[in-house]
């Protein structure tokens, strides 16, 4: 068994897949191994996949099962067929820094030594934000939208702003031994993941420092968003979205650990003050 399996979720990312893989054999810490799930790509990705697992043999397994319909259920599938000591998420068209992997381990073991190995442990990171041709937007994902994951102490903190972005997450063992199945009810992979641990009373550190280049195009499926510059579309756009966009958030934390909305109102309150007055 591997230490770390590095999960990379497909669909059609034949433009920008071929560098994020020049990054992840290039890494410092290489007892990693990548299981790739296509989800139907109609591209060159397939491809492009099978000739790095030629060229670099026993580092990566194409996995052979059907689509399951978008990212979320496609890294979550992965995650219960793969059996390893840790767990990474991997986003076809960013570029991982070459000593990601090394780095969040660390604290990963630095961790389950103050805590103990039977500890769901959660470590994320900060990302730059770069465009299609990887010049730099924000060197600090965490400033540009706001986010401060020192705040963030209970299950009630994460339901209401989750901080965690999926392909920055190393996760442990015991943190896929404790997520919440099935999974019908998830919107994303890395919020339901960060709800489930943070709801066993498990451990989430965030990195200061930025491990990738967080590639933004006008394909991606989520993104970052710049708080200080939304546009006027976008806030339109985002608040038609709203009201659906909560619905299924509200009913994917309550699946896990119901809490009571007023409580969830107020931990949004005391976030927005805390920004506010930082």
């Amino acid at each position: 068994m591997r230490t770390v399996a590095i999960l990379l979720a497909t669909y059609n990312g034949e433009k920008y897949i071929k560098e994020q893989l020049e990054s992840l054999v290039h890494q410092t810490y290489q007892d990693w191994h990548l299981y790739v799930h296509d989800d139907g790509s109609q591209d060159n990705t397939v491809n492009i996949v099978r000739d790095f697992s030629t060229a670099y043999p026993g580092k990566i397994t194409i996995m052979d099962y059907p689509p399951t319909g978008g990212p979320c259920k496609n890294f979550l599938s992965m995650v219960e067929k793969v059996e390893a000591a840790y767990y990474m998420f991997c986003d076809q068209d960013d570029v991982w820094l070459p000593e990601k992997i090394e780095k969040t381990l660390h604290v990963m073991r630095q961790a389950e030594i103050s805590h103990g190995a039977d500890t769901p442990i959660l470590i994320h990171t900060d990302l730059s934000v770069v465009d299609e041709n990887k010049n730099t937007i924000n060197p600090s994902f965490w400033n540009y939208s706001k986010i401060y994951p020192q705040w963030f102490k209970s299950y009630i903190d994460y339901a209401a702003l989750n901080p965690v972005t999926g392909c920055t997450m190393l996760f442990n063992a015991k943190a896929k031994e404790i997520i919440k199945r099935p999974y019908d009810v998830a919107t994303m992979h890395d919020a339901w993941i960060t709800f489930s641990v943070a709801a066993a009373d498990g451990i989430i550190i965030g990195l200061e420092e930025a491990m990738i280049l967080y590639r933004q195009h006008g394909n991606n499926t989520l993104g970052a968003k710049d708080a200080n510059k939304l546009t006027l579309l976008y806030k339109i756009r985002y608040f038609l979205a709203i009201i659906k966009h909560k619905r299924a958030r509200f009913r994917e934390f309550n699946t896990i650990q119901k809490i009571p909305i007023r409580e969830y109102m107020a931990s949004k309150k005391r976030y927005k003050l805390f920004v506010k007055n930082r």
